[in-house]
């Protein structure tokens, strides 16, 4: 199975995502992000096509009644 990306790809986009940096270098190719959405959707497809499972936190609100 052939990929697009590698994993080494995936790393430099989650650093990029870690400090705030809009621009990514891929195989010597640079590549500018208009919002982190954009970036978060790209990292999502390379999670995949790399077959990375990353767990998700889930979080829900409990509200107790006061009195």
């Amino acid at each position: 199975m052939s990929t697009r990306y590698a994993q080494a790809d995936l790393d430099a986009l989650n650093a990029a995502i870690a400090t705030g940096a809009r621009v990514v270098s891929y195989n010597g190719q640079r590549v500018e992000y208009q919002s982190l959405a954009d970036m978060k959707s790209v990292r999502t497809e390379m999670e995949r096509e790399l077959g990375v499972t990353t767990r998700r936190r889930q979080s829900r609100a409990v509200f107790k009644g006061g009195s």
